[in-house]
């Protein structure tokens, strides 16, 4: 056998990024190439590069300058570019990072095998005397996983550019999906992240009506997981189907992802997202009166275009009333190719400034006081890290989705990542919890 060829991933962005990483992976590996974690080490380097925010596109551009860099100093031999930006930012990409070698489209992630063969040097070729097999790659922590339900968006919200990027909703099988769970189960998986871009009308395409609350049944019956929590729900499309599914399912947890984005009337207009103020107040009470200890989970932004100082008041307002357990909130980027990019009334960015400020104090009010309601209670949680020296470990309870929200921290050395025990909570840290096993 000949020198097996070395290719490293750099994934940035969302979940559903990650979720294709994944994918790019998993052929990569099928087919004989070795997969190393340092850009440095390889031949080829890839970047799964994120385009939704201006800061997203930088943070791209610099990955992807620092692995062009390396061909210079450790004998890199070719850079791709794969992920948003390639869709709708190629100019970009070829002002300013020069020196890539190619760009990877969506529908060029089956054969990346060939198109990193293209650049490896034929010496380090392999010879393929060995029966290939599929292999499942894992970007994540072995108990946990993301499920990608459906690729691309049927929406026209002004400030997003993700429907020219992925293209319209294409709804995976229920049955794939199915399958998926149980491998991702079999493999030590606790906790399912059901992930789209818009999960709420999973199925329309493919059975001709909404069929998320069947897929959420079907796996609610998985045999190994734990927690299922979905993300990425559309308001308007959260019906009352769903929220019973929701609400009284042995896995799926009652936690919903429903980024309602603003809550003025008029800025919600601008924003095109089909809705005002008032359905988003039936929303969470419907969530709330569905389950004691409903949670749910939501993004908005500030600085929207036209948005004036009664319509951010609007906005906190609503947040004073919804009470959302976790919250997260952007400063409006105008968007190249979005229609929000061409509206009047643009805000200055030292007026998003304060007003994101303002908001997120607000936000950490609430949170602040909800954490300090846990004292004294018993929550089940899982271990995301064991303690490592002073450190205590890092678990999560069913309130908080990974890698963005809040945590547990118990100063036990007998945790070990991926259990699943009960906390009884004995302290508020800010966000943060503190307990000891029972």
């Amino acid at each position: 056998m000949k020198t097996r060829r070395t290719v490293s991933l750099v994934s940035l962005g969302c979940p559903k990024n990650l979720v294709d990483s994944e994918g790019l992976v998993g052929t990569l590996l099928s087919n004989d190439f070795r997969v190393v974690h340092d850009p440095a080490e390889s031949e080829v380097v890839i970047v799964n590069t994120c385009g939704f925010l201006d800061a997203s596109r930088k943070e791209s551009l610099d990955a992807i300058r620092q692995a062009v860099s390396l061909k210079a100093t450790k004998g890199v031999q070719g850079v791709l570019v794969a992920g948003c930006m390639v869709g709708n930012y190629k100019e970009l990409l070829e002002k300013e990072a020069p020196g890539v070698d190619g760009l990877v489209g969506f529908g060029d992630y089956h054969r990346i095998d060939r198109i990193v063969e293209g650049l490896v040097p034929s010496h380090a070729a392999p010879e393929f005397g060995a029966e290939r097999r599929r292999v499942d790659a894992a970007l994540t922590p072995r108990h946990y996983a993301y499920l990608k339900i459906s690729e691309g968006c049927d929406h026209t919200c002004a400030f997003c550019v993700i429907p020219s990027i992925r293209g319209p909703m294409r709804s995976v099988p229920i049955e794939d999906l199915v399958e998926r769970a149980r491998v991702l189960a079999a493999r030590g998986v606790r906790e399912l992240n059901v992930v789209a871009q818009d999960s709420t009308v999973y199925g329309a395409d493919v059975y001709g009506e909404l069929r998320l609350p069947a897929l959420l049944k079907r796996l609610d019956a998985v045999e190994g997981l734990d927690w299922i929590r979905l993300l990425y729900a559309y308001p308007t499309e959260v019906t009352d189907e769903l929220i019973a599914v929701l609400a009284s399912g042995k896995r799926v947890l009652p936690w919903l992802d429903v980024p309602i984005q603003h809550a003025s009337d008029a800025v919600l207009a601008r924003m095109h997202r089909g809705h005002g103020r008032a359905v988003l107040e039936r929303l969470v009470e419907r969530l709330r009166r569905s389950h004691a200890s409903f949670a749910i989970r939501t993004t908005v932004i500030v600085g929207f275009p036209g948005e004036t100082e009664q319509d951010f008041s609007a906005l906190l307002d609503f947040l004073r009333f919804a009470r959302f357990e976790r919250l997260g909130a952007f400063r409006y980027s105008q968007e190249p190719g979005s229609p929000a990019a061409l509206l009047d009334g643009q805000v200055p960015d030292e007026v998003k400034d304060e007003r994101w400020h303002r908001l997120m104090q607000l936000q950490q009010d609430l949170a602040f006081e909800a954490a300090r309601t846990r004292i004294g209670t018993i929550m089940d949680v899982l271990v995301d890290a064991a303690k490592e020296g002073p450190r205590p470990a890092r678990c999560r309870s069913w309130l908080d989705a990974p890698e963005i929200d809040a945590g547990v921290l118990v100063d036990d050395a007998s945790l070990k990542a991926g259990e699943r025990v009960q906390v009884r909570i004995t302290e508020a840290r800010g966000y943060d919890l503190a307990g000891i096993r029972v």
